[in-house]
């Protein structure tokens, strides 16, 4: 989500402070924007008052870069502030935004700074005629953007976001009553067209105009049905967006009449709902936590991202000196002895804290939570097991096993690595946290060097889970003999035993193990460190690797013993030449034989979510496309494959 907040043309609070020159303040309403989970902040510093937009640019971008770890987004109209952005900035950008209202020239300004200084750009849908309204006009303007972006300007599909716009929803006026949904189904053709670029919008332009109370479900809605139909930023205050299973249903079926058009009276209705509906304020709103039990509200408190009293709960938890279970009578003390502190405290980490981030991440899997509130339930979890481990006793000087953790290096989620942490170290094994974003090289050396039980590697991104089988790899190379147990987000089990095989083909013997969760990488070190569980967890492991990579389980001959043979080895006739070797000039309707189809349409084109009859047409239209590439390529020879291989001398040892 794009923070919206730094833009003097949207808060009157930031244009306040640019007036008065409070660079603090801007900055303090730059971190409630991240905190409240923007993942880039929109920048906009034109205002009547003053005429210096560049300077004003070039002070809040300094103050910001010092105090913000999320990108910029530099939204002006004006080229020469663009520039001054982009040079000041020290990392890449993103241009909001461009157009062909005008013709070209200005977007091809745009994009040779986009070029020059290695930008993204957001490009709105519109051309000489206006704004486009539906759908398949919208898809035209972006296709011809695209063609002066990616083959006139050289930048790359995805370096573009296009922006399909839409129109308030509060006139009633007929010509935009069917706007929102013209625009989500924009969205869908310009990702399903247009491979590889990426697509925003500014959700708040739908409910401009509206009461204040009534935005944020009308908004929230909006998002939830773009974000289905492949939205991947949007400009909006984070903090207002509400997950969409926690809208009421009467006010969601409000929002969804209004937005999908399906009844003549939405608006109406709309506008008489929220009408009687009052904005919250702190001492207006009703406790939803009120009457539950300690346990009950740690759950609550994690499901619904609030950290305020987590560690008031744990106290009263532990203190309580009972375990509450709903099947014990109330004092939960029965006839068993008191539990200790620390069993208290295993038992409150193990069946209540963990199954609510279960349930949290069961709610992100379905769709109803988008990824800046699962964060902010992690950090709420981080928060509360930071606390709860002051209560759990360890034992010094005891260890089961050493095992080495990390968070992989381009990632800086480590909320799943810290409860493995806590976990495994509460159950007998020396953790050595390496802590997020963590180098391949880094990981492998202290491993060794601790002379490490097991190696934890966790990833919450499919682009940075790639990290797994280089390091796999790397230890399967260098020989190695330490088993890796992977998870995160990113991931599953038949990702695990695809990298269990390193790039010469054959299995890195320690093994990989995905673990779902905490408990099942406890299980698996238990197992790992048992020599009756190791050999057969092993053998299952390589048969189901084996199956996954469709071959058959290759079993390891035992070695006989005996005398050599004395026959003399022939010797190996080697090439005329060694070395390296290019190749350039292939075949290429050889090479697009051996195109992978699954990974061109549903990695690279972008179908990787599409299913049904919806696959099948798009998969037709794929073929289609492909096939007028091929002969365009063919006929023009404008793809030419190139190769490089090579022989080289080896040692007789290996």
């Amino acid at each position: 989500m794009l923070g919206e907040r730094c833009n003097a043309q949207g808060s009157r609070k930031f244009k306040r402070l640019l007036l008065e020159e409070d660079y603090d303040g801007i900055l303090q309403i730059a971190r409630d924007q991240v905190a409240g989970g923007a993942h880039a902040l929109d920048i906009s510093v034109a205002v009547t008052e003053r005429g210096d937009e560049g300077e004003q640019m070039r002070k809040v971008i300094k103050k910001l870069a010092m105090g913000v770890d999320v990108p910029l987004v530099i939204d002006t109209t004006e080229v020469d502030v663009m520039e001054i952005a982009l040079q000041t900035a020290p990392g890449r950008c993103l241009i909001n935004s461009t157009h062909l209202e005008s013709g070209r020239e200005k977007a091809d300004k745009i994009f040779a700074l986009a070029k020059k200084y290695n930008a993204a750009v957001i490009t709105l849908t519109i051309d000489e005629d206006g704004m486009a309204k539906t759908a398949q006009r919208k898809l035209e303007v972006a296709q011809r953007i695209y063609d002066i972006a990616v083959n006139d300007h050289g930048l790359k599909p995805e370096d573009l976001v296009f922006d399909d716009l839409t129109f308030t929803l509060a006139t009633g006026d007929v010509e935009f009553v069917d706007s929102a949904k013209e625009t989500i189904e924009g969205i869908r053709l310009i990702k399903q067209n247009l491979p590889g670029v990426m697509t925003s919008l500014g959700v708040s332009n739908l409910s401009f105009g509206f009461a204040p109370q009534a935005r944020p479900p009308l908004n929230s809605v909006m998002l939830y049905y773009c974000v289905q139909a492949g939205l991947d930023m949007a400009i909006v205050n984070a903090a207002h967006v509400m997950p969409y299973a926690e809208i009421g249903s009467e006010e969601r079926n409000l929002c969804e009449d209004l937005i999908f058009n399906r009844r003549e009276d939405a608006l109406q209705l709309f506008i008489q709902h929220f009408e009687s509906v009052t904005v919250s304020t702190e001492s207006t709103v009703a406790d939803p936590t009120a009457g539950m039990t300690p346990e009950q509200r740690l759950h609550w408190c994690i499901l619904h991202r609030h950290k305020e009293g987590v560690e008031a709960d744990i106290d009263t938890i532990i203190n309580r000196g009972y375990i509450w279970n709903e099947a014990l009578p109330e004092n939960g003390a029965g006839t068993t002895p008191a539990p200790t502190k620390h069993e208290i405290a295993v038992y409150t980490l193990n069946n209540v804290l963990l199954p609510a981030m279960k349930e949290v991440g069961d709610k992100f899997g379905a769709g109803e939570l988008i990824l800046p509130f699962v964060l902010q339930s992690a950090e709420t979890m981080k928060k509360t097991v930071s606390h709860l481990e002051n209560y759990l006793e360890k034992v010094e000087g005891v260890t089961k096993g050493t095992v080495v953790i990390a968070t992989v290096y381009g990632d800086v989620h480590d909320i799943g690595k810290n409860l493995v942490k806590t976990i495994l170290a509460n159950n007998g094994y020396t953790v050595i946290d390496l802590g997020k974003q963590v180098p391949a090289e880094t990981i492998i050396t202290k491993a060794v060097e601790a002379n490490a039980t097991a190696i934890g590697l966790s990833a919450l991104l499919v682009s940075t889970s790639k990290q797994m089988p280089l390091i796999v790899n790397e230890m399967h190379r260098r020989g190695h003999k330490i088993p890796i147990l992977i998870g995160g987000a990113a991931i599953n089990r038949r990702f695990g035993r695809r990298i269990l095989f390193a790039e010469d083909g054959n299995a890195y013997e320690p093994g990989v193990f995905y673990c779902k969760d905490a408990f099942e990488g406890l299980d698996t070190m238990d197992a790992l460190i048992d020599s009756n569980r190791k050999p057969a967890m092993l053998e299952q492991l390589r048969k189901d690797a084996d199956m996954e990579m469709n071959r058959a389980s290759q079993v390891k001959q035992s070695a006989v013993s005996g005398q050599r043979s004395a026959i003399v080895p022939a010797p190996i006739q080697l090439p005329a030449k060694l070395g390296q070797r290019v190749v350039k000039d292939m075949p290429l309707e050889m090479v697009l034989k051996h195109l992978n189809m699954n990974e061109l349409y549903r990695l690279s084109w972008g179908a990787k979510n599409t299913h049904g009859a919806e696959w099948e047409k798009l998969k037709a239209d794929f073929d289609a496309r492909l096939a007028k590439m091929t002969k365009e390529a063919l006929k023009d020879g404008w793809l030419k494959p190139q190769a490089v291989y090579g022989y080289f001398p080896m040692p007789s040892g290996w």
